[in-house]
């Protein structure tokens, strides 16, 4: 019997039923710094839910290995592997505290650490496992990602989650950490094959590496459960695992005191894990528009379960993301039966491509998100008409049998091509003629 396909995936992620199976310190040094700095203790959340979703449907195969290499903080040993759900799972310790390395290096001006010891295990981990295909996901967390500059002599498929070598960063974050800037384009360098949701990754990625190859591939989505005869506490909701400026929650409230003028009992639910100086940050701002009364804060949940049921409780979902491709919150929504309001990315235009099922604005276009919060209030045959069209997109868009299917046979592709100079069938590759509604990513000129 022939051996099955076997892929090595170095990825960060969180969700409780694995951590559960991880022998975890509680009380780390970090949990001693905080103490004595007096900060609040550091909450457990589940992050990069588009990676576990990915995992749980991988769970279903039986026609490939899978083994993930993934960072834990907390992990008592340098490393642990284990089998679990028919899959094979290699955790280690990364050697950096991240709260006592920011300390050291603001007192001490200390640069980045080279995560020598990260690579040097996770290089450990990718020799015993003898993958047929090495797919690390997401190039912008060295801690992990570094190690992709180890790898050779393997095929190396890179997972595109964002671009940080991406001019906009600079625009709308205001700020890029130069190491991660550089790690990152070393790897789009010395990578051969990419994996790209949208127009402008792909465009970021041949800038950076002209002979690349790329895929074209989207993460499976969650199985949500919608909740039926919800009380709707809000007008509008604002939600994503980080609130951050990049994920528009600035234009959001900025768009929200425009509505207000013309709707005076709107209101917004802003759900989400939001750092302490910036909710102050966003508070003063919030004083000033006159909005106290008209918004509220809820802090993100540890289960993704819990966030989605408050979701739900708001009528529609106000997500003006600037630099995903499409962020996994629009899809959620969509998923979970509430109208959006977006921004204008590479591939928010598809979700438009069998009638309008989501409203788009122009990126920064504060007056235009308004105008469509109160579009949707005031128009309710527009509203049922986005919901529409939104199930459509779901039910043809959001299969994820077919998602896991290309997947395979991209890493099938990938494998043969590396090893045998087989060509690579051309509806894998990224078609930039499936995105008409969008022009080439100009960011650099």
């Amino acid at each position: 019997m022939a051996r099955l396909l076997r892929i090595a995936l170095i990825c960060h992620f969180s969700n409780p039923e694995v951590r559960d199976k991880l022998p975890l310190s509680q009380k780390t040094f970090e949990y001693y710094i905080r103490r004595i700095l007096n900060k609040p203790k550091k909450q457990v959340f589940d992050f990069a839910p588009w990676i576990t979703n990915l995992i749980s449907e991988l769970e279903k195969r039986n026609d490939v290995e899978i083994h993930i290499i993934s960072p834990h903080r907390n992990l008592k040993k340098n490393k642990y592997s284990f089998k679990y759900n028919n899959m094979y799972y290699h955790f280690f310790r990364p050697d950096n505290d991240i709260i006592v390395i920011k300390l050291f290096r603001k007192l001490f001006r200390i640069k980045r650490p080279k995560y020598y010891y990260n690579r040097y295990l996770i290089k450990g981990f990718v020799k015993d496992i003898k993958p047929d295909v090495v797919n690390l996901i997401g190039a912008e967390n060295p801690y992990y990602s570094i190690a992709g500059l180890d790898i050779d002599k393997l095929p190396l498929l890179l997972t595109c989650q964002t671009v940080y070598t991406n001019p906009l960063w600079k625009k709308f974050s205001g700020e890029v950490d130069q190491f991660r800037w550089d790690l990152e384009l070393k790897l789009h360098q010395k990578i051969k094959y990419f994996c790209c949701s949208g127009l402008m990754h792909r465009d970021l990625v041949l800038h950076n590496n002209p002979n690349a190859i790329v895929f074209y591939y989207t993460f499976p989505k969650k199985h949500l459960e919608k909740i039926n005869n919800v009380i709707k506490k809000y007008d509008f909701v604002f939600f994503a695992a980080r609130v951050t400026k990049v994920k528009g929650i600035e234009d959001t409230i900025q768009a929200l005191a425009l509505v207000k003028k013309e709707y005076s009992e709107v209101t917004l639910n802003i759900v989400g894990n939001c750092d302490i100086n910036y909710k102050k940050y966003l508070d003063k701002m919030i004083e000033e528009l006159n909005l106290k009364d008209s918004i509220e804060f809820t802090d993100y949940f540890p289960k993704q379960s819990d966030m989605h049921k408050h979701i739900q409780q708001a009528k529609y979902a106000v997500l003006p993301v600037k630099l995903d491709v499409i962020s996994g919150t629009i899809n959620e929504a969509m998923i979970l039966g509430l109208p959006v309001i977006t921004y204008k990315t590479t591939g928010t235009p598809t979700l438009n491509k069998y009638g309008e099922a989501v409203l788009i604005c122009d990126i920064d276009d504060i007056n235009s998100l308004a105008n469509n919060m109160l579009r949707v209030i005031k128009e309710p045959e527009l509203v049922e008409k986005m919901l529409t069209n939104s199930k459509i997109i779901v039910d043809r868009e959001f299969n994820n049998a077919d998602i896991i299917n290309r997947l395979l046979n991209i890493y099938n592709a990938v494998n043969k091509h590396y090893y045998k100079n087989e060509p690579i069938p051309n509806e894998l590759l990224f078609n930039p003629e499936e995105f008409p509604n969008y022009k080439n990513f100009k960011g650099y000129n």
